[in-house]
């Protein structure tokens, strides 16, 4: 069942991301990142055919993916490869946002949306399109950092490089920085936790009331008041945004002054996360 929604998800991010280039990106002309942004500069410069630069790229590529990330992602990336051209083809040959062009902000704002989308349901479904993300995956498996960040500056750089007329280039910036955000939100999309930090001289039954009513795991820090300097303890936990609100209530109605802080987290590894409660790590 899952393997079935990953590829769904692949074929559904295709889908979205043809449809951005096919209705927007290419009839406007704007200036687009990726791969085969940075072939073309190369073909600039090197006296050797544009396909044979871009199978040259994409085979690097795959050889990182198939070392660093494993098989079965190289498979979807081979996947989308071979369907997204035909799927960008298709698009092509309709003109249903034609008005579009007389906004071409407008246009990059959906062409960003679109995009984001779509290569964020990709990524979901542990695929690739096999350009920069690919690139992006591994750097956020190794480094956890996020995965638009390198796709942002890879395609950032090629825009800038590609040397296009100010407005089609502001266009292509927008459209990236778009899809950089967009990607972020749908990857983290069910996922988003933040992190609790509790100060109170309630801390046992705050945390009787974390493990019991909302099933929250938590660690306890030793610490000391600084004005009053007594010995109290810390309560750290992490949680999903869904359960911050009560979580919040129920502290507050057990120690009205408490003192709480709340951060985002960019990832959360370990058991209960990224390992099941049932597996024993032992």
């Amino acid at each position: 069942m899952k393997k079935t929604l990953s590829y769904l998800e692949i074929i559904l991010g295709l889908v979205l991301t043809a449809a951005a280039f096919g209705f927007i990106i290419v009839p406007q002309s704007f200036s687009a990142g990726g791969v085969t942004g940075l072939s073309i500069l190369v073909h600039r410069i090197v006296p050797i055919s544009l396909s044979l630069i871009l199978l040259f790229f994409n085979i690097i590529i795959f050889i990182l993916g198939w070392i660093f990330v494993g098989k079965e992602f190289i498979f979807k990336t081979l996947m989308s490869s071979f369907l997204f051209p035909f799927i960008l083809d298709f698009f092509s040959h309709f003109n249903y946002l034609q008005e579009l062009q007389k906004d071409p902000l407008l246009s990059a704002i959906l062409a960003g949306l679109l995009l984001g989308c779509g290569s964020g349901l990709v990524l979901r479904g542990n695929g690739s399109s096999g350009g920069f993300d690919v690139i992006g995956v591994i750097l956020h498996k190794y480094f956890h950092t996020p995965v638009s960040l390198p796709m942002y500056i890879l395609d950032t750089t090629v825009i800038l490089l590609q040397g296009n007329d100010l407005m089609h280039l502001l266009y292509g910036l927008t459209v990236i920085f778009l899809c950089s955000y967009i990607i972020n939100k749908v990857l983290s999309f069910g996922k988003a936790h933040s992190k609790i930090m509790i100060f109170s001289h309630q801390s046992r039954k705050i945390r009787k009331m974390l493990l019991t009513e909302f099933d929250t795991g938590l660690t306890i820090l030793k610490g000391e008041s600084g004005y009053y300097e007594e010995d109290m303890d810390i309560i750290v936990t992490i949680t999903s945004y869904d359960k911050i609100s009560n979580i919040k209530k129920a502290v507050y109605t057990i120690d009205p002054f408490a003192f709480v802080v709340i951060e985002d987290v960019h990832a959360v590894l370990g058991k209960g996360y990224t390992i099941s409660r049932e597996k024993d790590p032992s």
